[in-house]
C-alpha cells in the first residue's frame, strides 16, 4: 500500500496553492495540514522543514521541501501521465524570463505581506519600497508580453509558469500590496484560469484553528 500524501501549508499562501492546484490537476489525493502560526520557530510546525518554510509534502515518513520540488513529486505520483511544461522545457527566452519574474514576484509578495501586514514593520523602509517597485516593474513586464509568452509554451496539459502566475495574481488581490488593476492582460488571464475546478476549490482564505 502506498503511503498517504499530506501537504503542510497555508490556505492563504500562493506557494501552497501552487502545489494544491497541481495535485488536483494531476488527480493526486493529498491530505492538507494547515499551519496556523507563521511566527513559530519550531521546525516541527513546518513538517520538519529546517528552513521554517512552506509548503512541505509528507509521504509517509519522508518529506519534500519547496513548491516546485513538490510539484515534480506529485507528477511522478499521478495516476495518469500528463503533459507538463517544466521551466527547463521552455526554450523561448521571453518565457524563461517570465518564469524568473514570477518567482521573483512571489517572493516579493511574501516579503511585503509578511513584513508589513504580519510583522507590522514600517512601509516606508527602503527594503519594502524597493520590493514594491520591483514587483510593479515585473508585473508591467509580464502584462506587456503575456500573449507572446503563453503562445511560446509547448503543447501541454499544465505548466508551472501558468499555475504559478495565476497563484501570484490572485494572491495580489487577496493580500493587497500593489494594485493589480493597471495590468489588464494579467487580470484577464487570472479570470480565465480561475474557471478551472482546481482553482475554484483552492481559493485563498485564512486558516482558523479548531475552536478559534
Amino acid at each position: 500500500m502506498k503511503p498517504p500524501l499530506r501537504i503542510t501549508g497555508r490556505s492563504s499562501s500562493h506557494f501552497t496553492r501552487l502545489v494544491r492546484v497541481f495535485a488536483q490537476e494531476l488527480g493526486v489525493t493529498c491530505e492538507f495540514a494547515p499551519v496556523y502560526d507563521l511566527a513559530s520557530l519550531d521546525a516541527r510546525d513546518y513538517a520538519g522543514n529546517p528552513a521554517l518554510k512552506l509548503p512541505v509534502l509528507s509521504i509517509g515518513t519522508a518529506t519534500v521541501f519547496g513548491a516546485e520540488n513538490i510539484c515534480r513529486v506529485l507528477a511522478e505520483a499521478a495516476p495518469q501521465p500528463r503533459r507538463i511544461v517544466w521551466p527547463e522545457d521552455v526554450r523561448d527566452l521571453r518565457a524563461r524570463n517570465a518564469q524568473e519574474l514570477v518567482w521573483h514576484a512571489m517572493q516579493a509578495q511574501v516579503q511585503l505581506a509578511f513584513g508589513m501586514q504580519v510583522a507590522k514593520l514600517p512601509a516606508d523602509s527602503v527594503y519594502f519600497v524597493k520590493a514594491a517597485a520591483g514587483l510593479r516593474n515585473a508585473l508591467a513586464w509580464l502584462d506587456q508580453r503575456l500573449s507572446a509568452v503563453i503562445d511560446a509554451l509547448p503543447p501541454r496539459d499544465l505548466s508551472v509558469l501558468e499555475v504559478s502566475l495565476f497563484c501570484l495574481l490572485e494572491h495580489l488581490a487577496f493580500r493587497v500590496t500593489v494594485p493589480l488593476a493597471p495590468y489588464a492582460h494579467l487580470a484577464a488571464f487570472a479570470h480565465e484560469f480561475g474557471q478551472r475546478a482546481s482553482a475554484q476549490s483552492t481559493t485563498y482564505r485564512f486558516d482558523v484553528p479548531p475552536g478559534g
